[in-house]
């Protein structure tokens, strides 16, 4: 049976994008969407469907390039909290609660609206600063503390917030509302230029991740028992976390502050499939990029006017971020 919930997961991404690609104020059929793809590529179409301009337009100008970019952010996320759950051997950790995303998109509004640099080099920068004061503060003769991480992740992430309330007096007041409404997490500036500009940052972090991803099972036995096994405990934190660092800085860079995505994907794996992280990793990329293109789709679709998606984010796993308190509480972690 977990083979087969295995294989769903891994699978989930094609039904999903498949489907967003459909759903919108203008509603293309699978059938047509399927058509379309095909007639970009090769020439042809399967379904003889109508190909009209305003489709094509539709779906390769506006919802592809928005739904790739809402898989990819996702992705990074879940993929990020996977990372530095397992090296910092703690359930409540990820890209939001550590501080980052509030580092990455201070860096990214510093960029956008007064820095000639581009965006995700800013935006990882910061984020480095934000990881490295929340690990530095947190740990104490080589033991890392679970609470005061998350203080210091709290206090780091409320000093960039802070920096950011400062941009929004400084910008130019015609940038201000675009501002504010990407802080909170928007994928509604999607393009193919994003899409571009996060693709190697992203796939070097990935890599990484993917290439190495055994070592965190080694990493979660212990530094004295990893030194046994051949495996330097400080090399492979520091590619962890940096590649985790600039797969949610990247994410960070084009769509804002989407919060507690990293922490529920990692989790709910965990629960049902066990904390094998050569298995963790691909399940966390298949996982988060289906669930923020859901999430994203109800986000302009389920009212007139569209909800920044960061803030349908935070209603999901707020919730179940204070379970998740509760249960390792409970367990012995806090």
């Amino acid at each position: 049976m977990k083979k087969i919930a295995e294989k769903i997961v891994m699978l989930l991404p094609i039904p999903v994008f498949i489907i967003t690609l459909c759903v919108g104020s203008y509603y293309i059929p699978i059938e047509k969407v399927v058509d379309l793809i095909a007639y970009k590529i090769s020439g042809y179409n399967f379904f003889d469907s109508v190909i009209d301009i305003n489709s094509l337009n539709v779906l390769f100008e506006i919802r592809l390039p928005r739904v790739l970019l809402s898989m990819l952010v996702g992705a990074s996320l879940s993929v990020a909290g996977t990372s530095f759950q397992a090296v910092l051997k703690n359930p409540l950790v990820e890209p939001y609660t550590l501080g980052l995303s509030s580092g990455a998109a201070f860096g990214a509004a510093l960029a956008l609206s007064f820095l000639n640099i581009p965006v995700q080099i800013s935006s990882f920068f910061f984020a480095c600063i934000s990881v490295a004061i929340c690990y530095l503060v947190a740990t104490k003769d080589g033991d890392t503390s679970v609470i005061s991480l998350i203080l210091s992740g709290v206090v780091i992430s409320s000093l960039f917030t802070s920096f950011l309330s400062i941009l929004q007096i400084m910008i130019d007041p015609m940038k201000l509302q675009g501002l504010i409404y990407w802080i909170m997490g928007s994928l509604h500036t999607s393009s193919w230029e994003k899409v571009y500009s996060v693709l190697p940052y992203m796939f070097v972090g990935f890599s990484l991740t993917y290439i190495f991803r055994w070592k965190l099972n080694i990493l979660a036995l212990g530094e004295k028992d990893a030194i046994i096994l051949g495996v330097n405990p400080q090399k492979y934190k520091i590619i962890f976390i940096f590649a985790a660092t600039l797969l949610a800085s990247s994410a960070v860079s084009v769509s804002g502050i989407i919060s507690l995505v990293g922490l529920m994907i990692p989790h709910m794996l965990r629960i049902v499939f066990g904390p094998d992280n050569r298995k963790m990793i691909p399940m966390s990329f298949c996982l988060g990029a289906s669930y923020l293109a859901i999430v994203d789709c109800f986000s302009r679709n389920l009212w007139s006017f569209e909800i920044p998606i960061g803030i349908l984010t935070t209603i999901i796993g707020a919730p179940y971020f204070i379970f998740l308190i509760r249960k390792t509480k409970a367990g012995g972690w806090l």
